[in-house]
């Protein structure tokens, strides 16, 4: 009967021992587990906050992405840039005046138009500007038109070629 007691206790410190050691084992699983799923939380957290940023930029692009373009030839020849275009006008009698003004490291052309005729026909015609002055060959240049913000669709010509001579062609 004294064996059989011994064995008891012996199988019952035992079998304590296996729970404690399964039971470290599982509080070890579970902190390992909790540590990967906080690590994926802060991770996809990030990632959606850049995601929105991103979403908000290209809304926020959209919304002031002037609605007019201005289609131009341009050519850098001997420390001039000239840029040679065409702009949509309300009627044949407006006029085109062009100007350049530097703002810090920005070049702008200005291209604004006016009618001065009390009566026109209300057609709407293309008519071409033309424009150069001294810069550099990196300049950042854009466009204006009646003060408004424009696209410039720059079609770079060659400096050895005439640029009256090159046609672009533009669909749409």
């Amino acid at each position: 009967m004294l064996q059989a007691n011994v064995w008891v206790v012996e199988l019952s410190l035992k079998s304590r021992y296996n729970i404690a050691m399964n039971n470290k084992f599982l509080w070890g699983l579970l902190i390992v587990v909790a540590a990967v799923l906080v690590g994926a939380y802060v991770y996809n957290k990030d990632k959606q906050e850049s995601l929105d940023q991103s979403r908000d930029q290209a809304i926020t692009d959209e919304i002031q992405r002037p609605s007019i373009t201005i289609n131009a030839k341009h050519q850098f020849k001997d420390g001039q840039h000239i840029f040679v275009g065409l702009v949509e006008l309300p009627t044949p009698c407006h006029k085109i005046s062009t100007t350049v003004e530097r703002i810090e490291n920005e070049t702008i052309i200005n291209v604004n138009y006016n009618s001065e005729a009390e009566v026109c026909s209300e057609v709407i015609t293309e008519k071409e500007f033309r424009i150069s002055f001294e810069g550099n060959v990196d300049d950042s240049i854009i466009a204006k038109l009646n003060g408004e913000l424009v696209n410039l669709n720059i079609f770079e010509i060659d400096s050895t070629k005439n640029i009256d001579e090159v046609k672009i062609f533009n669909k749409g």
